[in-house]
């Protein structure tokens, strides 16, 4: 961040396990509260008893212990949207609003310019209890249609479709509630997501797009889907007892809940007034190049922390604290620690001079929203001045790097000593599945160093503090950029696209230039069935579209065992070709290895995922419906017929298809399939997240982040459920209609397809 302003934190707020707001939350740290419960049976379709059991097996969970919210209520008035909307809402969307307000009215109202505050809020890609509730409707439906000739099928009232959409949402709902009018997008960089909102809601600041922005992150999936997937992972702890860097660490817990920080530069906090709370110093974010998809690359966190710290000009020996990933897997607790070593160095040291940790031993694994809980941690600690503990933490293993190493895990209470004139400093990791790596390094505020800092602007290259608001936003930007800093034209290299029975950008070329829609009937084997369910809209039924009805993968093209490419949803495949198409439009070589080539791709939430859900909802509907009609089954016989309904409604969820179904990999199987090095993450926001995916790899050229960027978006849209949600369908049969757009009788009509670009600075591409 050479020649930026710091960026100021000057609000928080939270609802994490056991704790509604930050404070509780701090409380909870310090006496060390182990925060993982049983999950209680009314979180989970399935009984508890049927789920847990200590092997491995298909559909099966090795644990019940989760780090959950329970008892959280949530207050639907003061915001600018009805409360008895809200009130209906999925808890991810309710926990998302409170920890927003909270961090924007306490302790007291902040001042802001509502008009240029944004949103970057990261959100998983994961099926939510909202999401699952549209499939069990919908299939139970059409199971009960197919074996008894009758159901009762209702479909989705808008605020169920809204409650039900995953991705886009969350920041939407967000900004509209609070009446933030900087725009709003969410992400998906898995267990990095937060670290990458922030450091995104940095740059916007940094640019002087906005004057303030609320970033962090929230995640509150279908527990029972994460308690199996995690397990089918081996990821899963079986102890149920999240124990970092400790020789006894035996996996992850589950955890969920919601942070939000709210960033300023730090003129315009002083100039306000805020009660600053700590300063982003620098955020560094790599992408693995080597190994798979789960396994954590110590290349690539040594690039992500030198990033941080070549940015924020810091000796990395200069750190006190570092609030670590520390998910309680042996084999990344390890890799960590390494990248750490290396970082660091191996030459004179002072056995245990850096205190570590990792709030995950206290509320579970937060997913996206981790690293939005380990900056809350840290931000506490600085206020307080003390070094927190960690838990579960007694031994390490005897091949650690711990042992007469530069870190020790801290265990109890102490107070965070410095010296004279020495503000404290801090940094916070954050490692996602996939490989997304990000570093992010927090000073304390301390006025009275801050003041001479900025009088003697030429050691630091600061320029003096002026107020956003004395100055009109774009020309004058300019006065507060290096000649470095000035945005240059950036060139698309590269196109790849797939449209509906468009299959190629040339097919795409023609079908445009011949005036040829991709619009069709939309073939029997779509939604199939789902005609007889009563209760369907009759316009829906003969909604024509552009389907991409089948999709082939030569399992010769990709580094993806053949035997997984069934696993994976087609959402991921169809946007890896046309990434491949785009790079080989580029005339990039595959696979050369380029560490400075980042991917970012806009998508939204694959309804398929949820298909799981109804699998494990089929036992208690078999024995309903065995009672209910009378079939008089013998036990075996009902356990039969049970599997039969299960292997139709969907396969088992699998480790290949719990990766198959993350969003975050529909990037990070680019990055690692071509050896990119650069972050890799999705973002949604609705119709503009492709456009939105440009405009972060845009503006990562232009800072010189990157030195290629492939960007872009993939939706099958033409699914049913995601049609049912949006409530875009006719209203009546319309055999005849044709797409039209900008008229009074304008008719929409879904398309499924992706679209890739690749970018260059325009020098280089010249």
């Amino acid at each position: 961040m050479e020649n930026r302003s710091p960026i100021a934190v000057v609000g928080m707020a939270g609802v994490f396990p056991g704790a509604f707001d930050a404070d509780a939350f701090w409380k909870n740290i310090l006496s060390k509260f182990d925060a993982s419960i049983d999950v209680p049976e009314h979180r989970w379709i399935e009984p508890a008893e049927r789920v847990v059991q200590t092997e491995l097996a298909v559909d099966r969970a090795v644990s019940r212990r989760a780090c959950l919210i329970e008892g959280f209520r949530f207050d639907p008035s003061g915001y600018r949207v009805a409360p008895e909307w809200l009130t209906g809402l999925d808890p991810v969307h309710q926990l998302t609003l409170h920890a927003g307000r909270e961090a924007i009215t306490r302790p007291e109202p902040l001042r802001l310019e509502k008009q240029r505050t944004g949103v970057v809020l990261a959100a998983i890609a994961l099926p939510t209890e909202a999401s699952s509730t549209i499939t069990r409707e919908l299939y139970t439906g059409l199971f009960e249609q197919e074996l008894f000739g009758g159901n009762n099928y209702q479909p989705p009232s808008p605020l169920q479709g809204a409650s039900a959409r995953v991705t886009a949402f969350p920041g939407t709902l967000l900004a509209r509630a609070l009446g933030l009018g900087g725009g709003a997008i969410t992400l998906d960089a898995a267990c990095a997501s937060s670290l990458v909102a922030v450091k995104l809601a940095c740059d916007a600041l940094s640019a002087r797009r906005l004057d303030a922005v609320l970033a962090g992150g929230v995640s509150r999936p279908d527990c029972l889907y994460t308690q199996i997937g995690f397990s089918q992972l081996r990821a899963l702890s079986p102890s149920g007892r999240c124990a970092p860097f400790d020789r006894q660490a035996d996996g992850l817990v589950v955890g969920e809940g919601a942070g939000i920080l709210v960033l300023k530069r730090l003129e315009d906090a002083i100039a306000d007034k805020d009660r600053i709370l700590g300063l982003i110093r620098a955020v560094g974010v790599s992408n693995d190049m080597r190994g798979n998809l789960l396994a954590p690359d110590n290349e690539g966190q040594v690039r992500a922390m030198r990033s941080a710290y070549a940015q924020a000009k810091w000796d990395p020996h200069q750190i006190d604290l570092i609030e670590c990933h520390g998910t309680g897997a042996p084999v990344g607790d390890a890799t960590e620690l390494r990248s750490l070593q290396q970082v660091w160095g191996n030459g004179a040291r002072q056995t245990g001079r850096c205190a570590i940790g990792s709030v995950k031993s206290m509320i579970g694994h937060l997913l996206t929203a981790a690293g939005a809980a380990g900056i809350i941690k840290t931000l506490q600690a600085m206020q307080h001045r003390v070094i927190p503990p960690s838990l579960h933490f007694t031994r390490p293993p005897d091949d650690s790097p711990l042992i007469d190493g530069h870190f020790r895990v801290q265990t109890e209470s102490e107070e965070w000593r410095v010296s004279d004139g020495v503000s404290r400093k801090a940094a916070v990791s954050a490692f996602g599945f996939g490989g997304i790596n990000a570093h992010l390094l927090i000073e304390q505020w301390r006025p009275a160093v801050s003041a001479r800092k900025s009088a003697s602007s030429g050691k630091n290259g600061m320029s003096q503090p002026t107020h956003a608001s004395q100055q009109p936003v774009g020309s004058t930007a300019a006065a507060h950029r290096s000649d470095q800093e000035k945005p240059q034209p950036v060139a698309i290299v590269g196109m790849g696209a797939y449209f509906g029975n468009l299959q190629s950008l040339e097919e795409f070329r023609q079908a445009v230039f011949g005036s040829r829609p991709a619009i069709e009937r939309r073939s029997r084997q779509r939604w199939r069935g789902c005609e007889a369910v009563a209760g369907l809209p009759q316009g829906l039924k003969a909604l024509d579209g552009a389907y991409i009805d089948e999709l082939f993968v030569d399992i010769a093209d990709f580094h993806i065992p053949p035997r997984e490419i069934p696993d994976i949803l087609p959402q991921h495949l169809l946007m890896l070709q046309t990434a491949a198409a785009a790079m080989t439009d580029a005339r990039l070589p595959l696979r050369e290895g380029r560490p400075q080539m980042g991917v970012v791709i806009g998508i939204d939430f694959d309804f398929e995922a949820t298909n799981f859900h109804f699998r494990w909802a089929l036992p208690v509907l078999a024995e309903q419906w065995s009672r209910i009609h009378g079939l008089k089954l013998e036990s075996g016989e009902l356990q039969l017929w049970l599997r039969q309904l299960q292997d139709a409604a969907s396969p088992p969820l699998t480790a290949s298809r719990t990766l198959g179904a993350l969003g975050s990999i529909v990037a990070s199987r680019i990055a690692r399939e071509f050896k990119l090095g650069g972050p890799s993450f999705t973002v949604s926001a609705d119709e503009a997240s492709g456009l939105t995916a440009l405009e972060i790899g845009v503006r990562a050229i232009q800072r010189r982040e990157a030195d290629t960027f492939l960007v872009g978006a993939v939706d099958l849209y033409g699914e049913l459920r995601r049609v049912l949600t949006d409530g875009g369908y006719p209203p009546s049969d319309n055999d005849e209609a044709a797409a039209r757009s900008f008229g009074a009788d304008s008719q929409g009509f879904p398309g499924d397809g992706a679209a890739a670009l690749v970018l260059k600075p325009l020098d280089q591409a010249l």
